[in-house]
């Protein structure tokens, strides 16, 4: 069904006919791995949307500077020279049409691809081209291609696309370049594991042909011959091992269910060739017993008569030890000794193939995420955290069954298969596993704390698409779960509303990507205000906090709070961080002899980016600006989840005049015992006990802690979230240096706070 305008329909019907096409597109290419799995993903919108029988994709190879085409006929007649395009590489320089792709911002439509000059005409006529839809697909300022549209022959005509299809093939293009670019990535990775493979198996090759030692015997057996290496190894120096039989000299024991000793002479001999042998047992005259790995050659004469014997052979105890533990480590966690997420990835596979050999098979998997982790590791450090790990691994095992698989996923995250059980049964289990979890409490020292989780549960029988697709659904599954409130089980439903809105989440993601691109961020800033006179020589201008909005296609102005866990869950902090960088040093540029100081926000993620730091750096030598007038602001979580990525960045912003203010301090348990780790000149006290300071003694006792250790440490002092005159007076009384908060100053764009500026 074509969703074109009718007049019928009204607007409100036809956009949730589109955003529920979109919905569908994001489900689709969240089960896509593959280049062709993504073509598949998007053919529905071609066809039933936009009504475009000839759907393709062309991928642009910045090497080569070829575009590769992957394409979908659904009707129209096929020829060798389409068959021939699926897989043809074409060059972009040269070609009129191709170059315009890749430059434009927009789409690029042919409406008659007969007539129009910047087209292949000999391909066109092959393949009975009329109108072409070309929409670019751009990630991160990386232009992967276009996503291709069009209609056949004189059946079809000439149709050009109308500006609703426009505007829906970009939001179209906006996942799907999300999309090949997690493709992309999901390849990279997979290759860099087969050339980790490759190169293991190149090393083991290459150890296994390095001699360690030597023994040359005669025909009978007898030694004639021990190297240093062979003296060391087995014991025997060579005036005693000469004339000794040499499974004396090796300590051969018996092989494993007989009681004779190998004869490798005699082996070498009969065969006339290299005979090899493995982990043969060996005791050597002192000390504890070895494995070794040994090659017996036969020495021959020219006439083809054997002399003796070489025996070149090494000590491979440890290797073996280490190859068993290497083993078991490929599919176990080490901390907990559980399987592994590799493990669970092909426990689930086994089960997965299970039910599509007989339809009544039936598993549960759960997904489970331990709810404030962060907070024991914050608090007490990564040995309790293990600890901790390793106590509920324990706790969860005891309410499986034998044949139920309990794997540690990465970091606080576990999945559970329940074999041959139904949801109900399931749930049941991860009711008792929750219940327990609540009743226990986790001690360390002088701490005690409560633990909860948050459970995803998602059926696998013969109606699941694949394991990809399973471990999705409980991840996403889990995600509504700990979004819900935490300490919640949630299954896995279609249509389910919970997790149309996570879906919804992954929709911003296009919309930063079309901020960035088209420049519809904006700049706003709240004043930060001096309590107290001012200290002789103090500069006078603005002291003020960047903040960031975006400004949507259709003009409304929308808050961080709804697009910045967009931001962090899906990598993009560094990018939107450049861009707020870039702007607030060009407005400082322009500005900076009526700005005091400017305060500019980083997520952790920045921080901890070493690419990041030498864009700033660049950023910073291109700009005119006095950067002792620049204040960088981080979290304390984020400054505390890496210590030493915050200090590299501290010390080269220094070495540059930049000042450091620790936003949020207060909000972690272990504040105190970071804060003199960090090179901060700027407490920000946190907000959620400076409003409530005025009728709350502990807060107020928070907020005067904070401030004495901070001058106590040299450090000034900011209070967040100044909301009355009456919490104003109170931080005056304690001395605060500073504070911001609607009492004093609401947000506004920057160019506005410097007209309403006054000298504090």
């Amino acid at each position: 069904m074509t969703l074109a305008p009718h007049p019928t329909v009204s607007h409100d019907a036809e956009e949730r006919e589109h955003a529920e096409a979109l919905l569908q597109l994001c489900k689709r290419l969240e089960r896509a791995w593959t280049l062709p799995d993504v073509l598949e993903a998007v053919k529905p919108m071609g066809e039933s949307v936009f009504d475009y029988r000839h759907v393709w994709l062309a991928l642009f190879d910045e090497a080569s500077g070829m575009l590769d085409f992957l394409t979908h006929t659904t009707s129209g007649e096929e020829s060798a020279v389409s068959r021939q395009l699926q897989t043809m590489k074409i060059p972009v320089k040269g070609d009129a049409l191709l170059e315009e792709i890749l430059q434009a911002t927009h789409v690029v439509v042919v409406e008659d691809a007969r007539t129009d000059p910047r087209t292949n005409k000999a391909v066109v006529a092959a393949l009975h081209n009329r109108t072409i839809v070309n929409v670019p697909l751009v990630m991160a300022d990386q232009r992967l291609g276009a996503l291709g549209m069009g209609t056949y022959g004189d059946e079809e005509g000439v149709r050009p696309p109308k500006l609703w299809q426009i505007a829906l093939m970009q939001a179209t293009a906006g996942h799907l370049a999300v999309a090949l670019d997690r493709v992309r990535f999901m390849t990279a990775r997979r290759e860099a594991e087969e050339a980790l493979v490759q190169q293991k198996e190149h090393l083991q090759v290459t150890l296994q042909s390095i001699s360690d030692a030597v023994v040359t015997t005669d025909a009978a057996g007898l030694v004639q011959y021990l190297n240093p290496a062979a003296q060391v190894l087995t014991g025997w120096s060579l005036a005693a091992a000469c004339g000794r039989q040499h499974q004396d000299v090796l300590g051969l024991g018996a092989e494993p269910g007989t009681d004779t000793v190998p004869d490798l002479v005699g082996r070498a001999l009969a065969q006339g060739s290299t005979q090899f042998h493995s982990k043969l047992r060996s005791t050597p005259l002192a000390g504890t017993p070895l494995l070794m790995d040994l090659s017996a050659s036969p020495l021959l004469r020219p006439g083809g008569d054997a002399d003796g014997v070489v025996l070149v052979f090494r000590d491979v105890t440890e290797a073996s030890r280490l190859s068993r533990e290497m083993e078991f480590q490929a599919l176990h966690d080490t901390l907990t000794s559980l399987g592994n997420r590799r493990a669970f990835e092909n426990l689930l596979a086994q089960a997965f193939t299970a039910t599509r050999d007989a339809n009544t098979a039936r598993h549960c998997v759960c997904y489970l995420d331990l709810d404030n982790f962060k907070v024991i590791n914050d608090t007490c450090g990564h040995a309790a955290g293990d600890e901790l790990l390793r106590q509920v691994a324990r706790l969860f095992l005891a309410h499986l069954q034998p044949q139920d698989l309990l794997c540690r996923l990465g970091g606080d995250e576990f999945g559970i298969l329940l074999w041959q059980q139904d949801l109900q049964q399931a749930l049941q289990v991860a009711e008792r596993m929750q219940q327990e979890l609540a009743a226990f409490r986790f001690a360390w020292r002088d701490h005690v704390f409560s633990v909860s989780v948050s459970i995803g549960a998602v059926v696998l029988d013969a109606a699941t698409e694949s394991v990809g697709a399973l471990l999705q659904a409980a991840d996403s599954a889990c995600y509504v779960a700990k979004d819900g409130g935490r300490n919640r089980i949630h299954v896995y439903a279609e249509n389910d509303p919970a997790l149309a809105q996570r879906y919804g989440v992954m929709e911003w993601v296009s919309r930063i990507e079309d901020a960035l691109q088209h420049d519809r961020f904006e700049l706003f800033g709240q004043p930060i205000a001096r309590l107290g006179a001012p200290p002789a020589g103090t500069a006078h201008g603005l002291h003020c906090e960047v903040l960031l909005r975006m400004r949507t296609p259709d003009g409304r102005l929308v808050s961080p709070g709804e697009f910045m866990s967009a931001v962090e869950r899906y990598q993009l902090a560094a990018r939107v961080d450049r861009w707020v960088i870039k702007k607030a040093l060009a407005w400082m540029a322009e500005h900076q002899e009526r700005v005091e100081l400017c305060c500019i926000n980083l997520s952790g993620q920045s921080v901890g980016d070493a690419t990041f730091l030498s864009q700033v750096l660049q950023a910073m030598d291109q700009a005119p600006v006095r950067c002792d007038r620049l204040c960088f602001e981080i979290t304390e979580t984020a400054a505390m989840g890496d210590l030493a990525a915050a200090n590299r960045f501290f010390q080269a912003m220094r070495a540059r005049g930049c000042r450091f203010a620790l936003d949020d301090f207060g909000s972690g348990l272990s504040s105190y015992a970071y804060l003199r780790e960090l090179a901060v000149d700027m407490l920000k006290i946190d907000g959620q006990f400076v409003k409530n300071m005025a009728d709350d003694p502990v807060s107020f006792a928070m907020v005067r802690s904070i401030h004495e250790i901070g001058c106590l440490m040299g450090k000034k002092t900011v209070a967040e979230f100044a909301e009355s005159q009456a919490v104003v007076d109170l931080l005056t009384g304690l001395g605060v240096h500073f504070a911001q908060g609607y009492a004093l100053a609401r947000p506004a764009p920057l160019d506005e706070l410097l007209q309403e500026s006054v000298v504090q």
